[in-house]
This record gives structure tokens, C-alpha cells and sequence, in this order.
């Protein structure tokens, strides 16, 4: 009569008892963690040890059950003599520990474990030690692949110059959205990896007055529902910069409320000054082809001019000359051709010379010169030369004579920017002189009274094929001759005009001793 008590039958209880053993059995052995518990009264001799526990350490139920660590020899990240003063310190303190660590399972694979201990009771009050093992390989595989893609977006942020932002919308604004906050990283020098929330405002004021408009115009399309994304360039001058630089700025709508308004707008920005340096580049260097292209078009028609006009002066009076009627009247036209012919070898000479300066050809020969002397004699054949109304001086220094430099070419210098004086001063006077500089540096000029030259033509006034005054002869080849003959010998060229009142050509020349 062992199922009975007194008259009361209690198989029912033992069979519900058993089946709740059961169930609570079954469902930990569907836990995917592992479950164990020892007696902390009995050496901590374990008395559960669930399926998780059999599979991942290949040791059963039944050879678990009623040994101790140092009976069994399972990887259990630490040693049976640290897992007992472990457990001691777990029941004796009453808290609960964790830890972690690698272990290999049965098969040999690599496992990452998370361990929990703590301590409890059965309801008579007797102690018992519950110990959880987790299996987070799983989880710390991609944990790790995260902070890989985080370190590796964050090298790629940072080496390309690209910025991202959050930027919360309120889809209520009374404000037109100026209530928005940006959350934005790398917003401080320093502080590269730190979020901050600012203003839109605030925000906004960062980029360049001319782009301001157009910027604010995309935000406020995008929080209005106008438009779900949008990719503008612009420029930007971040709180640690110093200029503006050129930005890709791209936005798109992220979320929305349940009307379909804006609530979150992702942004980014990516640093294109090298490109649009390079498009600058190439603008810049298209305009200069198509004015050189100009030019040269522009020197071609000159050049026609100013070379037909001699020729068919020499030839038509060439054929009046066997006409004329008197010795007077042939001398006159013998004049007009000699001009011209002049006239038509100094052109053919200056495209001559500003060739072989171009081409690195033109050979300049140094010697001792007297340069006292070599003024008296430049000033007595330029004064033949003077157009009546205009006075000639000649202004010397007060250094020596001797000077190291090439006679001739000096002389062709002086020459041109005498010619030029001549041909743009009808009244006045034109000035020739040196004077004496420090390290045997001569300075040269030539002063006029003419008509002057605007100071917005001056930085053009040494490149080939320009002319200040059209209604003067020449095709504009004389001060560029000058400025590549003073850069071969090693000085410098100058020039300062006030229109209307004249002008004043100079050029620095070191001596060349020997």
C-alpha cells in the first residue's frame, strides 16, 4: 500500500511531481545556453548539467552527475582548483560573478564562453551553486566585424575628407525648419569622433554667402516633401578652417512620419577642391589657348598690315619713279621707298630676334663697356629721330663708367623704349639716363610726357602682340623684345604710367665682368 497515505491516495501527486520534473527538464535542455548546478554541501559535486553542457563538452549526464572538478577533465577556461575558489567565493559572498574566456568544444572547434555564477537555495534552505555558460562566438564574430567596417569607415571618412550628419526635423515647424538640429561628427579639431548637436542655423552659417541661398533652398525642398533627396556642389569653411573649399554636399530623406513629412535627413560631404581646382585649371587654361588663339590671329592680320603697308609703298613708288617728271620729284619718291624699306627691315628684325629669344637662340656677348660714352652716342642718334615740339635729355650717374654687359643688345634696348617714347609723346620732353644701384647693378630708363598708359593695361603691357595706342605703326613686338633680352642678361623690367601724364620704362642690369 506504498501509493497511499492513511486513506488518501497520492500516486497522482508523485505522477504530476514527475511530470513537472519533465518538463522542466525538457525545457532546459532547449535552452541554447548551458545550465548546471553543483552542491555546495558535497565538494560541489554537480547534480544537473543539462544537454547544451553534453554537447558542447561531449561529456553525459551520467558521468557528470555526482563528481567534482577534479574528477572530470573538461575545457572549462580555468583550471579545477580556480573554479573551486571561485565557487567558494560565490556562496560565501552571495554575489554573483562573471567572467569569459576560449574553449574547445568536443569537436576541437573554438568556442567564446560567457560564465555566470550565482548562488541559490531549494525551499528547505539547502545551498546550491546555478551556473549559466553562453556560447557568444557568434555574437563577438560580428561585434568584431563591426568594429572592423567602424575602424575601416572611419580611415575611409577621414583619408577621403568626407563628413556625414543627422539632421531632425521638426515637420511642425513655425520657424521654416530653422528649429532643426544637425548631429554631426568631426565638427571640432580634436574632437574627431565626438557627436555634436547644433542649430541648422549654426550649421548653415558655415557655408560660403553665394552658395547660402541655394543650400538653404535644397534643405527646406527636402523637409517639405518637395524633393527626397538631392546632390549639390558648394563652398564651405568648417570652425577649424581658415579659407572656403569646395564640397560635394548629398542629402537624402531618411524617415518620415506617418503624414509622410520628414523627420530624419541623412547628409554627407565630400571634399572636391583638388577636382574643382582642376576644372579651374582647365577653364583657366582653355580661355588662355583661345586667347593665345586670338593673338595669333591677331598678329597674323598685324603682321599682313604693317608689313603690306611698306611693301606697297616701295612698290608703287618704285613705278611712279620711272614716271616723274624732275630730279626733285624721283628724289622724293627715292625717300618714301628708303623709309619704307627701313620701316619693312626693322619689322622682319624684331620677328627675327623675338624668335631666337623665344627659342633660347639669341647669343649675348659681354664686355667692359663705357657707358658715359655709350649714352653721349645713343642720345646723338636718337635726337635725330625727335619729332618736332618734343625736347631730348640724357641724365647720367655719378658711378663709374665700366660695365660688363653686351653693347649691342643695351643699345637695342634703350633704342625700343626710345622709339616707343617717340611714337606716343607729340609734345614734351623724353628723358634717357642710368643711375647706379648697389652690387654693380646699373639701373636704365626712359621717361616721357606722352600720352600715358591705363594702369589695368600695364600687366599685359611686355606679352607679345600687344599695343597700348592702335593709331601709332608697329605690331607690338618691341617691349616684349625688351623684356626677353633683359631676362637673358640676368635683370629685371619695370614700368609706371599715369594716363595723360606719361610713362616710365626702366630695366635693372647686373655687370658680367670678363
Amino acid at each position: 500500500m506504498g501509493s497511499t497515505y492513511g486513506r488518501k491516495d497520492i500516486r497522482p501527486i508523485l505522477q504530476k511531481q514527475d511530470s513537472l520534473h519533465e518538463l522542466i527538464n525538457t525545457i532546459l535542455d532547449k535552452l541554447p545556453l548551458g545550465v548546471f548546478v553543483k552542491d555546495a554541501e558535497d565538494d560541489f559535486r554537480y547534480l544537473y548539467w543539462n544537454r547544451f553542457m553534453e554537447e558542447i563538452t561531449g561529456i553525459d549526464t551520467e558521468e557528470v552527475e555526482g563528481h567534482n572538478d577534479f574528477e572530470l577533465r573538461f575545457d572549462a577556461i580555468m583550471s579545477a582548483e580556480e573554479r573551486l575558489g571561485l565557487d567558494r567565493d560565490v556562496m560565501e559572498t552571495g554575489r554573483t560573478i562573471e567572467f569569459s574566456g576560449k574553449i574547445s568544444d568536443a569537436y576541437g572547434i573554438r568556442k567564446d564562453i560567457e560564465v555566470t555564477k550565482f548562488p541559490i537555495a531549494l525551499s528547505n534552505g539547502k545551498p546550491l551553486l546555478l551556473a549559466l555558460w553562453r556560447d557568444v562566438t557568434v555574437r563577438n564574430k560580428m561585434e568584431n566585424t563591426l568594429r572592423r567596417s567602424q575602424v575601416l569607415t572611419k580611415m575611409a571618412l577621414h583619408s577621403n575628407d568626407i563628413r556625414l550628419c543627422s539632421i531632425f526635423v521638426n515637420p511642425d515647424s513655425k520657424r521654416n525648419y530653422d528649429d532643426s538640429v544637425v548631429q554631426v561628427n568631426n565638427w571640432l579639431p580634436g574632437k574627431e569622433d565626438e557627436l555634436i548637436d547644433i542649430s541648422w542655423p549654426r550649421f548653415a552659417a558655415r557655408v560660403h554667402p553665394d552658395d547660402r541661398e541655394r543650400h538653404d533652398e535644397a534643405f527646406r525642398k527636402l523637409c517639405a516633401g518637395e524633393i527626397s533627396e538631392v546632390k549639390i556642389e558648394l563652398r564651405v569653411k568648417y570652425p577649424e578652417m581658415v579659407n572656403y573649399h569646395w564640397r560635394e554636399s548629398s542629402a537624402t530623406v531618411y524617415e518620415r512620419d506617418e503624414r509622410g513629412r520628414a523627420l530624419v535627413i541623412l547628409g554627407c560631404t565630400i571634399n572636391i577642391q583638388e577636382r574643382k581646382g582642376q576644372e579651374l585649371n582647365l577653364e583657366e587654361a582653355k580661355h588662355k589657348a583661345e586667347l593665345a588663339d586670338k593673338m595669333k590671329s591677331k598678329y597674323l592680320a598685324d603682321m599682313s598690315h604693317e608689313i603690306r603697308t611698306p611693301l606697297n609703298a616701295i612698290t608703287g613708288f618704285s613705278e611712279l619713279m620711272a614716271f616723274a617728271d624732275s630730279d626733285e620729284e624721283r628724289k622724293g619718291y627715292y625717300e618714301i621707298i628708303k623709309t619704307n624699306n627701313l620701316l619693312l627691315m626693322q619689322l622682319i628684325n624684331d620677328i627675327l630676334d623675338l624668335s631666337k629669344i623665344e627659342a633660347d637662340a639669341i647669343k649675348i656677348s659681354y664686355e667692359p663697356v663705357d657707358i658715359n660714352e655709350l649714352m653721349d652716342t645713343t642720345f646723338a642718334s636718337i635726337k635725330l629721330r625727335m619729332p618736332e615740339g618734343v625736347q631730348l635729355f640724357l641724365e647720367k650717374g655719378s658711378c663709374t663708367c665700366r660695365f660688363g654687359t653686351d653693347s649691342i643688345r643695351l643699345l637695342q634696348l634703350i633704342n625700343n623704349l626710345a622709339n616707343n617714347a617717340i611714337k606716343n609723346t607729340k609734345q614734351g620732353s623724353i628723358t634717357l639716363g642710368y643711375t647706379c644701384l648697389p652690387d654693380k647693378h646699373l639701373k636704365f630708363y626712359v621717361k616721357d610726357t606722352g600720352i600715358g598708359i591705363a594702369k589695368d593695361k600695364l600687366e599685359s603691357l611686355f606679352t607679345r602682340f600687344v599695343k597700348v595706342n592702335d593709331y601709332v605703326e608697329g605690331i607690338g613686338l618691341g617691349l616684349a623684345i625688351c623684356q626677353g633680352l633683359v631676362t637673358k642678361m640676368g635683370g629685371s623690367m619695370h614700368v609706371e604710367s599715369e594716363l595723360g601724364i606719361g610713362s616710365t620704362f626702366s630695366f635693372v642690369l647686373p655687370s658680367h665682368e670678363g
